[in-house]
């Protein structure tokens, strides 16, 4: 005798699943919206790198030049001149410090240092690094270049500094940022 309980004789239903073709398709679909995606992100994260770069070397320059210009417009005397060499003396009232800027090719930076008149080193600094091309200019009272002239360091009467930085965004050189920057010697001359 069969006797029917409830739910002993169920009818099994076929299960919802993906067949393997439809999850190939997804799948490739997948591929190519993330084969889009990451040039769009190596590009943006290119992009955002580089004009960190920039805000970093703005600062940094403008930092260097401030003091730059804040040496020279204050020299009494300039004892140094060179495309990659300039040092000038301070007056009394800055203590009668040396002032020495030197561009170093190997390295690539340029440095500040500071020593008093028995030549201690009251402060030795780097003020420009990762520079690809860097000079001094120096000019007369009538902005004539004397750079190349003998008596350089009698004529000069202004400085220009002329930089070009190149800094590194992810593998390539491709930030860069030129400075180009003249200043007066107040109290030279």
């Amino acid at each position: 005798m069969i006797t029917s309980s409830r739910g002993l004789f169920r009818v099994r239903t076929p299960r919802s699943a993906f067949t393997m073709a439809e999850t190939m398709v997804s799948v490739t679909i997948l591929a190519i919206v993330l084969a889009s995606i990451i040039p769009t992100f190596v590009f943006f994260t290119k992009s955002i790198t580089g004009l960190g770069n920039y805000t970093i070397m703005s600062g940094e320059s403008r930092g260097a030049l401030e003091l730059f210009g804040r040496d020279l417009h204050a020299a009494e005397d300039l004892l140094l001149a060179s495309a990659s060499d300039l040092e000038v003396l301070l007056p009394a009232e800055m203590d009668g410090a040396t002032v020495h800027y030197k561009y170093d090719a190997d390295g690539r930076n340029l440095s500040r240092k500071k020593t008093d008149s028995s030549g201690t080193v009251l402060s030795n600094e780097v003020l420009f690094e990762d520079v690809d091309s860097f000079k001094f200019v120096y000019y007369n009272r009538l902005s004539v270049d004397v750079s190349q002239s003998a008596s350089i360091i009698a004529e000069t009467k202004s400085v220009q500094i002329n930089a070009k930085l190149l800094k590194k965004v992810i593998t390539s050189k491709t930030t860069d940022y030129i400075i180009s920057a003249r200043f007066l010697m107040r109290n030279y001359n």
